[in-house]
């Protein structure tokens, strides 16, 4: 996994950087004051989002910021990345919207294409694509409304309920592992009374597990973090998610360090390049089994998050991140700064 000196990989803003980057986010610091914002119920975001800021800013980037994606089009002339953290838009997957909009405006973004990030936010797709690359996956099923819940998945439970779109865990409980049907079609009912579709999955024993990777040429691989939780199963909810209580911790995944690594390399080499992601699966420690659930592209990468944790083992503070991650964004799309011009 990581065995090299990452150091040596990680590329470094230069002196007097003249990137000028929006940070697009729900609850961003913004001008005059750029203070942490209020935003009730939104866990610790406010100060995650305005952390960014600074460090970005203690970089040397000239960095503006908005609340609202709609000021992509606004300073679309006045600034050369976009920095967008905007996973809570009250729309169907607001990842996509923010890099589908800046591609119309030939607009470099982090992150990735649109249609890969289209890819990671559709667990359901996901699981398809990764299977056909020869990653492990547990069994699926969808489900869209109330009335197809009379056909159960064609495999046995127990059973795990999750939101097929949306970030940040949304939906998950305590209640998403049922051993039956029935109790797993009541959850997927819940679901579908927040407005959302369901993917069904055979519980995987275990833990979490999450793979951070940072772009590169190469992709970068760090080592496995677990994020704890107190919960049934060790299962991440929306509520440990939002407030990340619990925080994360280095696992040891033995022998399997190798199969995971190799993962990474897959799915980037099927859907890269992208900036920096992380891929979730759940572990079993006693069997060395792993089952891959999802890949988040843009991931948490606040201090206490898993990228910067494993990032820290390998020497590496959250400003050597996030520098590397906007000179490689602005390196692998400068071909787009050329086809801007007709958009002025």
């Amino acid at each position: 996994m990581a065995t090299h000196d990452l150091r040596q990989s990680i590329l470094k803003p230069p002196a007097a950087p003249a990137t000028r980057i929006l940070l697009l986010a729900r609850s961003a610091p913004l001008a005059p004051d750029y203070a942490v914002a209020s935003y009730p119920g939104d866990g610790g975001y406010p100060a995650y989002y305005h952390r960014v800021y600074e460090v970005l800013r203690g970089l040397g980037y000239r960095v503006a910021t908005s609340n609202q994606c709609r000021a992509l089009y606004s300073v679309a002339q006045d600034v050369d990345l976009v920095f967008s953290l905007y996973n809570r838009m009250p729309i169907d997957n607001p990842e996509v919207f923010v890099a589908s909009t800046c591609e119309f405006l030939h607009l470099p973004h982090i992150g990735a294409k649109p249609n890969i990030r289209a890819l990671a936010e559709d667990k359901w797709i996901t699981k398809n694509f990764v299977r056909a690359l020869g990653l492990p996956v547990a069994e699926g099923a969808i489900y869209a409304r109330a009335d197809d819940l009379t056909k159960p998945p064609p495999f046995a439970g127990p059973y795990f309920v999750k939101n097929r779109f949306g970030a940040a865990s949304e939906g998950v409980t305590d209640a998403s592992i049922q051993d039956d049907w029935a109790g797993a079609a009541r959850v997927a009912e819940r679901f579908f009374a927040r407005g959302m579709a369901v993917l069904v999955e055979r519980y995987a024993r275990g833990v979490d597990v999450t793979l951070p990777v940072i772009g590169a040429d190469e992709p970068l691989v760090l080592n496995p973090v677990r994020p704890c939780s107190d919960r049934s199963g060790a299962i991440v909810t929306e509520d440990l998610k939002r407030d990340d209580p619990l925080g994360y911790r280095m696992h040891d995944v033995g022998a399997a360090a190798r199969a995971f690594a190799e993962d990474a390399r897959t799915l980037w080499a099927a859907a890269g390049p992208m900036d920096y992601l992380r891929l979730d699966y759940r572990f079993d420690d006693r069997t060395g089994e792993r089952v891959f659930l999802e890949f988040n592209i843009c991931c948490h990468i606040g201090r206490s998050g898993a990228i910067c944790l494993a990032a820290l083992q390998q020497g590496l503070s959250q400003a050597d991140l996030l520098g590397h991650v906007v000179e490689y964004s602005v390196r692998r799309q400068a071909r787009m700064v050329e086809a801007r011009k007709w958009v002025r």
